[in-house]
């Protein structure tokens, strides 16, 4: 019996022991999830701006943090600086240089509180908080660093806490810490890479470089090249301004700027300025806006003289284009000159005429075949006039001789006449002839310019009529053009 006994004790010893195990392999409570997670967009933990130069705009990095919560109840984010950015030698940043501000729309939930840029301060900050049930969320804080002038050289670091507090209930704040480095430099670091097609720090237009034709000038176009070396962390614009809004002459004349067409290429990450004129940069004129993170990007400008350019007064136009750059900041906006150009503009005298026959240049009249029973038959010659003398003038009109067939016929004058038609000028001309009269032989006026001398386009008709009389032949003359001043 006592063995039996001992047995069944044996037994219950074991029994207890197995049931003991099933406890601690089975808990009967699970915990509940409460977390806060912190990681820089660009990859890893801390807040590293690397180097910063006095002529950089703010640099920016991004946090996201991400909160994972089954408490079913609300929830608050804060921020502290814990040792605020200074060297090891005890140099502290100013505070100014560095801020922050949250991304708004990047959370889904709940509120963020930060919509202003502001510095970061030691003090426990709230920066986001949950929806009454404390759903997960995400969401993105913006820090940055603004380079000044004289800042004291050398590597600063700190180091600051998010802090996850729930709200009504019964869980633990969790604690994140963030280390942060920079290096600030007195060096200087360029903004724009500017630089013009001929390598030099001016922009010249000389009309003895035109090449005149019928549709336009032809010729090689001063350029400005501009390389933006992005991301400078916020949306910019890149104007340009002439200084005191005009291109002069010693003697105080104003160059027309219409007369300049500005051309923008490139800029493909941003949005570029549709052609104008230089008549815009008197104030401000837009060449280009960023994106909004402010990329990299390059813009080519062309400055194109129109056709009448090298009609504008004679002589040798001075001005200064400024060209800069405007960067969104949050404490406002930064309008730091990239470059200044040298403007020149050389105008030479033009006292020209020119004349075109069945759109070839050259005096060519021709009325082909021609007889009694045809009626007669017109051919045109189209002058163009350019002056910038500011003096008036005179078209005359030369024949070298009656119109005259290779066996000595000669066309009649009544049979033989012309006029001056379609006349475009910016001034009511003195007279010209308005009605058909006999083409004569030397030198005649056909058209006299208004007192200011200014530019024209005419044409001349001439009409030939065959009497039933006439001989049959090649009946042939010449004439010709010149330009007088009155």
């Amino acid at each position: 019996m006592p063995q039996k006994n001992t047995k069944s004790s044996m037994r219950a010893i074991f029994l207890l022991m197995v049931f003991a195990g099933a406890l601690l392999v089975f808990p009967g409570k699970v915990q509940a999830v409460f977390d806060l997670s912190v990681t820089q967009i660009d990859g890893g933990f801390d807040l590293r701006f690397g180097r910063v130069e006095p002529s950089d705009f703010k640099l920016v990095k991004q946090l996201t943090l991400r909160v994972n919560s089954d408490t079913g109840k609300a929830y608050r984010v804060f921020q502290q600086l814990l040792q605020p950015l200074a060297t090891p030698q005890g140099e502290p940043l100013d505070p100014e240089q560095f801020k922050m501000y949250a991304l708004q729309g990047s959370n889904s939930r709940g509120t963020l509180i930060y919509r202003q840029e502001e510095p970061v301060v030691q003090a426990q900050t709230l920066v986001y908080t949950s929806n009454t049930t404390g759903e997960n969320d995400s969401f993105q804080l913006v820090y940055t660093i603004t380079p000044k002038e004289n800042q004291a050289p050398g590597s600063y670091y700190g180091r600051m806490a998010f802090i996850l507090i729930p709200v009504d209930a019964a869980m633990s704040q969790v604690v994140v810490n963030v280390q942060i480095s920079v290096e600030l430099t007195t060096g200087s670091a360029t903004v724009a890479d500017i630089v013009t097609n001929t390598g030099s720090d001016r922009i010249v237009i000389d009309t003895e470089d035109m090449h005149v034709t019928r549709e336009g000038v032809e010729g090689s176009w001063p350029q400005v090249n501009i390389k933006v070396a992005g991301p400078l962390g916020a949306p910019y614009r890149v104007y340009q301004s002439l200084e005191g809004g005009d291109v002069t002459t010693s003697d105080g004349y104003n160059f027309d700027l219409d007369k300049v067409a500005v051309l923008y290429e490139g800029g493909r990450q941003g949005m570029i300025s549709a052609a104008s004129t230089l008549k815009g940069a008197r104030q401000r004129q837009l060449i280009y806006a960023s994106d909004p993170r402010g990329s990299s990007d390059e813009i080519t400008i062309t400055y194109k003289p129109t056709q009448d350019f090298r009609l504008a007064k004679d002589g040798l136009y001075r001005g200064r284009l400024v060209l800069y750059i405007d960067v969104d900041q949050m404490t406002g906006p930064a309008q730091p000159k990239l470059k200044t150009l040298d403007v020149e503009f050389h105008v030479s005298p033009v006292f020209d005429i020119r004349v075109y026959s069945q759109d070839q240049e050259g005096v060519a009249l021709e009325f082909g075949n021609i007889s009694y029973k045809s009626g007669p038959k017109s051919s045109e010659n189209e002058i163009f006039v350019e002056s910038n003398l500011g003096k008036p003038y005179t078209i005359v009109q030369m024949v070298s001789s009656p119109m005259v067939s290779e066996s000595g016929e000669k066309v009649s004058g009544d049979s033989f006449v012309m006029k001056v038609k379609d006349v475009v000028s910016d001034e009511t001309p003195k007279a010209y002839v308005q009605e058909f009269v006999p083409v004569r032989e030397g030198e005649n006026k056909i058209f006299s310019s208004g007192p200011a001398g200014a530019s024209a386009r005419l044409k001349v008709e001439y009409r030939l009529t065959m009497g039933a009389e006439s001989k049959a032949g090649n009946y042939k003359t010449r004439i010709g053009y010149s330009l007088v001043l009155d």
